[in-house]
């Protein structure tokens, strides 16, 4: 059976008006009705699978704690949803651009110690070469292995998601960790 609009309207308020007593099943309700359209509209927004499921958990959970600030005078229960989503969506796309910048700028950093004559003159040495082997091993392999694809292989933090089939958000903070313990190793030496 097929609803008007109105009627979806209404029903919405009702789950709506459910929730607000912690009414796990009208949550449940109220998502599996339009977890599809907001999925779809944070992918538009995000270009990420990954990141757009995030987001919906985000927005859901949001929603189940603030269900109480939903005004029926201000517009839809679905509006109100896609406007959640959106500010979800948002958020996460600038933190992103925000950690890619970051991450770029490490790598970058990175790139030129190891692009400056002292440091390719003191790698040219054999006692260093073993240093930086025993380094890497010091580091625990799913560290290891993701920094080698990152800066020796040339891959992208998205492409080594990909390629192991791990979330890109682990992928990130392994990288980071293995980053920062490799600068505690070399800082410490010199």
């Amino acid at each position: 059976m097929t609803l008007s609009p109105e009627e979806e309207q209404a029903r919405d308020i009702g789950l709506i008006a459910r929730m607000t007593k912690r009414d796990a099943e009208a949550f449940a309700a109220f998502y599996d009705l339009h977890a599809s359209a907001v999925y779809s509209l944070l992918c538009r927004l995000l270009g990420n699978s990954t990141e757009a499921e995030d987001a919906l958990q985000e927005t859901f959970w949001q929603i189940w704690r603030e269900t109480e600030r939903y005004d029926p005078s201000r517009g839809s229960p679905m509006a109100w949803l896609i406007q959640i989503a959106r500010s979800r969506g948002i958020e996460r796309r600038k933190r992103l651009h925000l950690a890619l910048r970051r991450d770029a700028g490490a790598f970058d950093e990175i790139q030129d110690q190891l692009h400056t004559k002292e440091t390719t003159d003191r790698l040219e040495n054999e006692q260093d070469i073993k240093a930086v082997k025993k380094a890497l091993d010091g580091i625990p392999n799913e560290q290891r292995d993701l920094l080698i694809l990152a800066f020796f292989d040339g891959l992208t933090h998205q492409e080594i998601a990909d390629r192991l089939e791990t979330p890109l958000g682990t992928v990130k903070t392994r990288i980071r960790l293995g980053v920062q313990k490799l600068q505690d190793l070399f800082c410490d030496k010199a």
